[in-house]
């Protein structure tokens, strides 16, 4: 009798493991195309702003210039962040216990797309915000995880370090992403905001199962 209930414990565990590497395997691509999305909608106002200024006034040259190298920076913060969410990716993919992939992860790569593009568009600030918010999520949602790992016996170490290393580095982007916001969140970024994590906590639930 003890080595049956000991067997559907253990089958449990991994059922619960596969789970939790499938969310988080899906949340990683979306993080991924978050990124290409912001790239891609960057360089698109970059090229905007360079036919702008060569269509603008001399007097508006100064101003022109310094708004290029505020934008700049939220290409090189994505380009940095994009490959740091390339080498979570790559954790999930090639070191961590097999799982089954979600079957939706062209949805999730559509929709992390979208999340990265269309604010970037609307300017830095709704960028930044974005990514504060998509990262707050994150990040409670991976101590969520880590707690639902140390409940397990045995716990499985190897995937709770790799969590908690995933969860640092998202910490992290949440802060910068903060900080390099110029001015406080609008009401309608924050309206943004919230279906951003709504959204991501549907996507989780989503993923788990299908």
């Amino acid at each position: 009798m003890m080595s049956i209930i000991s067997k559907a414990m253990a089958d449990s565990s991994i059922s619960l493991v596969d789970k939790e590497l499938r969310a988080s395997h899906a949340g990683e691509t979306g993080a991924v195309w978050i990124y290409r999305g912001a790239l891609t909608a960057d360089f698109l106002v970059s090229v905007v702003a360079g036919l702008w200024a060569k269509l603008s006034p001399k007097t508006q040259s100064r101003k022109e210039e310094e708004k290029q190298k505020t934008e700049g920076s939220v290409c090189s913060f994505a380009s940095e962040h994009l490959a740091t969410e390339k080498n979570h990716l790559d954790i999930f993919e090639n070191h961590m216990p097999p799982f089954r992939g979600s079957y939706m992860l062209l949805l999730w790569m559509v929709a992390g797309f979208m999340t990265g593009f269309l604010p970037r568009i609307l300017g830095r600030n709704w960028f930044f915000y974005t990514i504060y918010c998509v990262e707050y999520f994150v990040d409670e949602h991976y101590e969520e995880q880590c707690g639902l790992l140390e409940s397990l016996d045995p716990t499985p170490f190897d995937v709770l370090e790799k969590f908690r290393q995933c969860q640092s580095d998202e910490q992290g982007h949440r802060d910068e992403a903060y900080n390099a916001m110029t001015t406080p969140p609008t009401r309608a970024m924050k309206l943004w905001g919230n279906m951003v994590g709504k959204g991501s906590a549907i996507a989780v639930v989503m993923a788990k199962k299908i």
